[in-house]
């Protein structure tokens, strides 16, 4: 069952995750900002009921932000997965700080080597700006490892229409897109605002058999 009652309450307990304490630009590391996890997992798990009692993968979970928040939403078991040691670190003492460590496995590997399966995998994975295709094998991997994929890309009608083709090509279809506003406090050298704020979209896609 659920660990929470409200999305307000999520939202207050994912504070508590930890930041990225050396943020790498070649990962397009962030922290995903608790207000918009907490839309996120309110979205995948009151609108299509993909938490509660599922396995649920996060790829590339960082300091474990949605994997924390699926295992608050009454996921049965959640696995992170990630490729950055110190994230990983940051990512256990949230589980443990929360109370959801043995809801949850930490798994350190390249999304290219993921050794699970499950219901459902979520990822805010990088765009490729720095690495040209890292999302793609971000969304390969998650079709490998799931039957219902939720992943966070760049808005914008170019990288939408990518989106689409390319998962009808690996035996997926996109089933709804959420439009999302991510701000973020200077997380990298050339953020010179106060606040980076940045658009994205949320894509709900399904395996088809």
């Amino acid at each position: 069952m659920p660990m929470i009652g409200s999305k307000r309450e999520l939202e207050m307990l994912l504070e508590r995750v930890e930041g990225f304490t050396d943020p790498k630009l070649r990962l397009e590391q962030y922290r995903l900002p608790a207000p918009v996890a907490a839309e996120i997992l309110w979205y995948i798990g009151l609108r299509h009921k993909d938490l509660e009692g599922r396995v649920v993968a996060d790829l590339g979970c960082g300091t474990g932000m949605l994997t924390a928040g699926a295992a608050l939403m009454g996921a049965d078991y959640a696995v992170g997965l990630d490729i950055d040691r110190k994230a990983l670190a940051s990512a256990r003492r949230a589980m443990e700080r929360l109370g959801v460590g043995h809801f949850v496995d930490l798994i350190n590997c390249s999304v290219e080597e993921l050794p699970v399966s499950a219901d459902v995998a979520v990822q805010n994975p990088p765009f490729g700006v720095r690495k040209r295709g890292a999302d793609r094998v971000f969304l390969r991997a998650g079709l490998e490892a799931a039957a219902v994929v939720y992943s966070v890309h760049k808005a914008d009608e170019g990288v939408r229409r990518f989106i689409g083709a390319f998962v009808k090509g690996e035996g997926g279809k996109v089933d709804e897109v959420l439009p999302l506003s991510i701000k973020l406090p200077p997380t990298y050298h050339f953020h010179k605002k106060r606040v980076h704020e940045f658009a994205v979209d949320l894509y709900r896609i399904v395996r088809v058999y």
